[in-house]
């Protein structure tokens, strides 16, 4: 790879987003600084018009002044293909091209301001091929060749990071946990012989993640609040700026983060000229969290009985990734289904693992210049646990089965992976596995060639320069 040549992987969460290069000095690939001191920006966007939309922190400050405008979470609109905002009908592709169009431009300055020689983007194992598109369509919307645009499943980016530390032969398995801050997913991916990954079982639910523990947090502040100082919960409810109520999340947000490493933090509520300090306890916080982890442990379960798991031995490891994935009471709800492994920022690792999935194009990646350690593998618990339990069997919390019982390939740099599960639940012999291929090929031709026709040039992009602040870390 050339000096002016380079590749950006963009992990697009539904609360974050996260991305990774290949670094001009280094020559490794690593994660980016996207706000500063950290290596995650806010997904939210503020539309003024279809000309200027503003993202991240800056979004969360003109919302302050109208409402109206503020999308917290664009990816959760791109089913829709078209929304309405602000007074505007938008295309779903819009605020998105906004804030890859925000991470390109601040990783571009890192490489004299050139514009990345290939781009990877990540996206759920369930999407169809019409959501992959609207990703497709934004990125068209920065300029770049859609020949040098992929996406890959972000249990697939997962797994390829892993591989880069540690191998997997063809027929080992693996299960990502990827907790986000809006969203849980869990794949069973099998490593096969063109050093790829099928997925064999995903499953995932849009109503779980970090935000969901913020949420019962926010409750347990307001049954303190209705005890100690009724007129200031009275005042958050009914009159309370935006200002203060971004306050009280960061405060929320930040003693439940800290609480993965100490034993109590404390919440801080200011508004309308008083202030209430509230100490809540590790075991406080686990005991409130404890509902949502009964149905993540409960889709985990799930997602393996899907895969024909029966015992934890069948796993290499369950790779744990998402900044909720840090809380430890995660870890060990979890630690019973397979050897827990964890490895670096697991915020970052999709976004890299993008980059290291391109194989051929991103060239002499090992797991030393990508910066990745040993991963860190925590054993199953002895007598390992009961996979066929009663109870456990497809729980109706609102999650969606991906139907990956069945296999999907691996796209090749360049053309767009398939999200449709095959037919059949076994692995795939190497004749099926080309036809899948094969298959996936003709939908990326057809999808790049509907992607040029929707170039709709460079647009104003509002920056995320002053992005000071990640409001929901994990």
């Amino acid at each position: 790879m050339s000096g002016t040549n380079w590749t950006i992987g963009i992990d697009f969460g539904t609360s974050n987003t996260a991305a990774a290069h290949t670094n001009p000095v280094k020559g490794t690939v690593e994660a980016v600084n996207l706000s500063h001191n950290r290596t995650t920006m806010s997904s939210s966007v503020y539309v003024e018009s279809p000309e200027q939309i503003d993202v991240g922190d800056v979004a969360m400050d003109k919302a302050e002044s109208n409402p109206a405008g503020f999308i917290p979470a664009p990816k959760r609109v791109i089913p829709q293909q078209m929304f309405q905002v602000n007074g505007y009908d938008l295309s779903a592709s819009m605020p998105v091209a906004a804030v890859l169009s925000s991470v390109v431009q601040r990783v571009s300055r890192e490489h004299g301001n050139v514009q990345p020689s290939e781009l990877v983007l990540t996206h759920p194992e369930a999407w169809s091929s019409n959501e992959i598109k609207v990703l497709l369509d934004a990125a068209a919307q920065l300029g770049l060749s859609a020949a040098k645009i992929t996406t890959i499943s972000e249990p697939q980016a997962a797994a390829h990071y892993y591989s880069r530390a540690k191998t997997l032969q063809p027929g080992q398995r693996i299960a990502v946990f990827d907790f986000g801050g809006g969203t849980l997913d869990v794949a069973v991916l099998e490593a096969n012989d063109n050093d790829a990954f099928d997925v064999i079982a995903a499953r995932g639910d849009n109503t779980l993640g970090g935000k969901t523990f913020d949420a019962m947090m926010r409750r347990w502040v307001d049954q303190q609040l209705d005890d100690r100082n009724p007129e200031l919960l009275d005042y958050f409810r009914t009159q309370a700026p935006l200002q203060e109520r971004h306050a009280l999340e960061d405060s929320i947000r930040r003693a439940k983060e800290l609480l993965s490493e100490a034993s109590y933090a404390t919440v801080v509520v200011s508004g309308g000229g008083e202030t209430e300090r509230f100490q809540i306890t590790r075991a406080e916080f686990e005991e409130i969290i404890s509902p949502a982890l009964d149905k993540a442990a409960a889709l985990t379960r799930a997602t393996l009985a899907d895969a024909g798991i029966t015992n934890a031995e069948d796993l290499v490891a369950l790779y744990l990734t998402g900044g909720s994935s840090r809380i430890p009471l995660v870890q060990d709800r979890l630690k019973n289904f397979g050897p827990l492994a964890t490895l670096d920022d697991p915020k970052t690792v999709v976004a890299q693992g993008a980059i290291s999935a391109l194989g051929p194009i991103v060239r002499g990646m090992t797991p030393h210049n990508m910066g990745a350690d040993a991963p860190t593998t925590q054993e199953p618990a002895q007598g390992g646990v009961d996979f066929g339990a009663s109870g456990y069997g497809a729980p109706n919390y609102g999650t969606t089965n991906y139907g990956a019982s069945a296999p999907t390939a691996t796209a090749p740099a360049g053309q767009v992976a398939s999200a449709t599960p095959a037919a059949s639940t076994s692995a795939p012999t190497k004749t099926r596995r080309n036809l899948i291929i094969a298959a996936a090929a003709v939908v990326a031709v057809a999808a790049i060639g509907a992607t040029t026709l929707y170039l709709l040039g460079n647009r104003k992009f509002g920056g995320n320069d002053h992005d000071t602040t990640n409001r929901s870390g994990y």
